[in-house]
């Protein structure tokens, strides 16, 4: 079963909403969603249920290193349990107040054992 545009807006939503204290945000990027997120190569498809809990283990384990990004870094997020590879890079900015803001742009989603990342930093989930 695919996953709609509103499921994805709302799981940016709540992720927003969990982390808004960190200033630490998440967006899909058109090419995610459109293109990738229920493209057939992904055999088989790729779940709500799957990227919830993709996301939810990354920033369950990872959200100290997530904090300690930069502008324009990227990554890659490979779960080992699904073989679902989220590509994703950091824009930085300053909020309201003057502090650090930092929006992770998931890029691309693709399940696919044995994916070959070009980025150097790599979170397992």
């Amino acid at each position: 079963m695919s996953i709609s545009l509103d499921e994805i807006s709302t799981l940016e939503s709540v992720l927003n909403e969990q982390f808004s204290q960190d200033r630490l945000s998440f967006k899909m990027s058109v090419h995610f969603v459109k293109d990738r997120m229920n493209h057939p190569r992904n055999n088989p498809g790729i779940t709500l249920t799957e990227l919830k809990g993709i996301f939810n283990r990354l920033t369950t384990v990872h959200i100290r290193k997530l904090l300690l990004l930069k502008h324009l870094d990227t990554f890659n997020v490979r779960c080992t349990k699904t073989d679902i590879n989220i590509p994703c890079a950091v824009e930085m900015s300053i909020d309201r107040t003057g502090n650090d803001h930092r929006q992770i742009i998931a890029i691309t989603v693709m399940r696919k054992k044995g994916f070959v990342s070009k980025d150097p930093i790599e979170f397992k989930v």
